[in-house]
C-alpha cells in the first residue's frame, strides 16, 4: 500500500488535497475520539497517515518517495525514525556547514562590534552592571 493510498488521494494530488485528506483521516483515527475497543488499532494507523502527511507535503521528501516507488523500492517512510530515508533526504555535512557559518558570524560580529576600549559587548555589559 502507498503512501498515496493510504491518504486515499491519486499520486497527483495537490498540497491541498493532501491536507484535506490527512485532516478527515486524522479526525477519524485520533486515538483520543477512537472507541475504546479500537484504540490501540486507531493509534497505528493515525500514526501512519502523521507519517503519510508528512512525507508527502514536503516536496522534497515527496520527489523521493516517488522516485523510489517509481523504481520500483517499497520503502518504510518513517517521519520519527532516522533511517535510510532521512539519510538521503539530508544533504550530507549540511547541518555541519550550516552550524560552522552560524558560528563564523558570530564572531564576525563580535571583533566587529568591539568599542574604542577594545572591549567585547559582553565584557561592556559586565562593566555596566558592576558599576565600574
Amino acid at each position: 500500500m502507498s503512501l498515496y493510498d493510504l491518504l486515499g488521494i491519486s499520486e497527483t494530488g495537490s498540497l491541498l488535497e493532501i491536507k484535506q485528506a490527512y485532516k478527515q483521516l486524522a479526525r477519524k483515527y485520533h486515538p483520543d475520539v477512537s472507541p475504546p475497543v479500537l484504540v490501540e488499532e486507531h493509534t497505528q494507523r493515525f500514526i501512519q497517515v502523521q507519517e503519510a502527511y508528512e512525507t508527502l507535503s514536503d516536496p522534497r521528501r515527496r520527489a523521493l518517495y516517488d522516485h523510489h516507488v517509481a523504481s520500483g523500492l517499497h520503502l518504510a517512510f518513517a517521519a520519527r525514525r532516522n533511517g535510510r530515508f532521512d539519510e538521503e533526504m539530508e544533504d550530507r555535512g549540511e547541518w555541519k556547514d550550516r552550524w560552522q557559518s552560524q558560528l563564523s558570524e558570530l564572531k564576525r560580529r563580535s571583533v566587529q562590534k568591539e568599542n574604542a576600549d577594545g572591549m567585547s559587548w559582553g565584557a561592556r555589559m559586565r562593566r555596566e552592571r558592576n558599576g565600574v
